[in-house]
């Protein structure tokens, strides 16, 4: 067998495997590196279609910098990130962003109306399928917004409403995976479990893949499913939630000590 034929055949057993285990992305030995500093290290992972996933960690462990690979906000500067069996690279990134929503930390809220700010999307892409009123409504309800009105002033939303407002701009294409970069970090305790326990119980409605970044181990406990803890750019700790009640690295049980 030559090295072409060999490289195809293990190329065809990845892609089988991937369908067969249902991995919605795979990370193999992702790294990233800007201006010489050392972001992520040697990052393997395979996610699940329907999982929700917590990336815990301290600041600076390179917890947001992964999760922006998954929609190509940036790059890995080495290692492969598949989606779909896909090298990452090789998608359309419309119809990525389409497909793989995020919601920031600072909901994005433009000048306009809340109807402005839930159709920017379709206004700059154009192979979005177009939206009525009732659909807007219905996404509306679907966050808890239901008695926000659609000419009202997004401006003038609490910043509770304006990031389920940010959810709601996301839920609209109808997305397969859900990306939290700390969506909650801004807001007082019982508002931030009222969102994403909503976004937990969209998660089962619609069977999202949820990955959210989060500081707050409570929060994680309570609604994801699997947690991966990383420490200086690296996966320290990476299991089902119930890690958090037995931690077995010192990274991890130092990082819970100073959380308590």
């Amino acid at each position: 067998m030559t090295n072409r034929h060999f490289y195809i055949f293990k190329l065809i057993l990845a892609l089988v495997s991937a369908v067969e285990n249902n991995y919605l992305y795979q990370l193999n030995d992702i790294s990233r590196n800007i201006q010489g500093v050392q972001i992520l290290d040697g990052i393997s992972l395979n996610i699940q279609s329907g999982e929700f996933l917590a990336l815990l960690g301290p600041s600076g462990s390179g917890k947001t910098s992964l999760l922006r690979l998954f929609n190509g906000l940036d790059s890995p500067t080495a290692g492969t990130l598949d989606y779909h069996g896909k090298r990452i690279e090789g998608w359309d990134i419309g119809l990525l962003r389409q497909q793989v929503g995020m919601v920031f930390q600072e909901p994005v809220v433009v000048a306009g109306s809340v109807r402005d700010n839930l159709i920017i999307c379709h206004r700059w892409e154009k192979s979005i399928k177009p939206v009525s009123d009732l659909d807007l409504l219905a996404t509306l309800d679907k966050v808890g917004l239901q008695s926000i009105d659609l000419q009202m002033d997004a401006r003038s939303l609490s910043g509770g409403e304006k990031q389920r407002l940010a959810l709601a701009r996301v839920l609209l294409n109808q997305p397969q995976v859900l990306l939290l970069d700390e969506p909650t970090a801004s807001l007082d305790h019982n508002l931030a479990h009222r969102i994403i326990r909503r976004v937990a119980e969209l998660h089962r409605e619609m069977n999202l893949t949820c990955i959210m970044v989060s500081h707050d181990p409570t929060l994680v406990r309570r609604f994801a499913e699997r947690v991966v803890f990383l420490h200086e750019g690296q996966i320290a700790e990476d299991g089902p939630v119930a890690i958090l009640n037995q931690p077995t690295t010192s990274q991890l049980q130092a990082y819970l000590a100073e959380e308590q």
